[in-house]
């Protein structure tokens, strides 16, 4: 059995660990994702690991038992001598995947009589040709000898080559750009910007933000578990007085459904952080209340002479049930302004008084964008192909998220193994 795993997360090393030990012949593409950003969650002291894994570990003569979990200590004591333990028996690429395809067969095409396993899996990568041409030194010196200097110049690019599997596994995290509207159509979203960020590289953005008076607005689109973890990384920022954040969901109210599944601490750390600025803004409302009844009292002669009372302006605004239609950026590239829309079907209940208008334009200095999705695009297969399997791994601040994802990956196992032995033998 030849088996490609695509992704690099945690549940990627595992399932690598779990079929190695099956002894199937396994490629694992180790993309760039990232999940140290996520740090809102108090994570158990042996979260990400596995008996499987740890057994590994003492064969290979290393221990992993931290008091506290920290991603430096799991990358360097649980992770990386796993993935040289791997390195050492199987292939690991850091190749970008371009596509995963059938050789031959179209989606959906039927070979009379035939299963469509008869067609291996082809996936497509993209190869650094300097360490290709590395590659071939060290382990094929008489073909490296035949590469011309003119041919070794020619690759001044990158390169693509292709391997052929039985079974795909494709692990990657839904953490790749997605569309600043929900429904993935944004107009003027394509135009190349530095204002506007998604997923995890809008994630590490949020950690890096501070107070700065080039950085006073931003929207933070969605409401999901990426989006609860950038607001939280916002916290420092979102605590100055003159910074202002619009969080603009499809949802009717912001971070409902995700707070059903949140992990505790960071269901905590965002009710505290909710409650902090909404008694900020009472706080502002009850002095404005105070002066305006003042303001009020006095006599007309004096009114004309003192200005009104002006009413606060919260610095955390809803526009909840909205899409964003359109995001325009002016030619002196300093603001970005989003054109929102609520459609009749959906109630903004969280801020009601913002949907006074079918269309509405917000100014910001930078759009956050939690939408994320699997890059698609590059699969072209039935839509349900035997032998290709899809997993998205949870994310970190998730309740449970890891036992979870094991006991997905242990049901991916048994489908796998019912299609190469007879059903009663597992």
């Amino acid at each position: 059995m030849k088996l490609a795993i695509i992704g690099h997360s945690p549940l990627a090393l595992e399932t690598a660990l779990r079929f190695h030990l099956h002894g199937a012949a396994l490629t694992w593409y180790v993309d760039q994702d990232n999940l140290e950003h996520f740090t809102s969650a108090n994570l158990p002291n042996m979260h990400f690991t596995s008996d499987l894994g740890l057994g590994v570990l003492k064969e290979i003569g290393r221990t992993y038992a931290p008091s506290n979990f920290s991603w430096k200590e799991w990358t360097e004591n649980y992770a990386a001598p796993l993935m040289t333990y791997l390195r050492a028996h199987q292939e690991l690429k850091t190749d970008e995947v371009i596509s995963v395809t059938k050789r031959f067969l179209a989606p959906g095409e039927k070979i009379e009589g035939r299963s469509r396993f008869l067609d291996l899996f082809r996936v497509i990568f993209k190869v650094n040709p300097k360490d290709f041409i590395e590659e071939q030194r060290e382990t094929n010196p008489e073909t490296y000898q035949r590469l011309t200097e003119e041919f070794v110049n020619s690759l001044a690019s990158s390169i693509e080559m292709y391997q052929d599997y039985d079974l795909v596994l494709d692990l990657r995290s839904d953490l790749g750009k997605s569309s600043a509207a929900a429904s993935g159509r944004a107009l003027g979203e394509s135009r190349p910007t530095d204002k506007a960020s998604y997923a995890l590289a809008a994630l590490a953005n949020a950690s890096s933000f501070k107070p700065n008076p080039d950085l006073r607005e931003l929207a933070l689109i969605g409401s999901d578990s990426l989006a609860a973890e950038m607001l939280l990384h916002l916290e420092e920022w979102l605590k100055e007085t003159r910074s202002r954040l619009f969080i603009v969901t499809t949802e009717e109210e912001p971070f409902s459904q995700y707070m059903k599944v949140a992990h505790p601490m960071t269901a905590e750390k965002l009710t505290n952080l909710f409650k902090y600025i909404d008694d900020e803004f009472q706080k502002e409302i009850d002095v404005f209340t105070k002066k305006l009844h003042e303001w009020q009292q006095l006599d007309d002669f004096v009114q004309v002479k003192i200005p009104k009372p002006a009413e606060p302006i919260p610095r955390l605004v809803y526009f909840s049930g909205h899409n964003v239609s359109a995001i325009d950026e002016l030619i002196d590239k300093k603001r970005m302004f989003l054109t929102l829309e609520r459609p009749e079907f959906r109630h903004g209940k969280k801020h009601p008084e913002n949907n006074y208008q079918d269309l509405k334009t917000i100014g910001v200095d930078h759009i956050l964008v939690s939408h994320g999705k699997k890059d698609l695009s590059f699969i072209q297969l039935d839509p349900n192909e035997q032998g290709y399997f899809a997993l998205t791994p949870s994310r970190p601040n998730v309740r449970d998220s890891w036992i979870s994802d094991l006991e997905k990956v242990k049901g991916i196992e048994d489908e796998i193994f019912k299609l190469f032995s007879p059903a009663d033998s597992h």
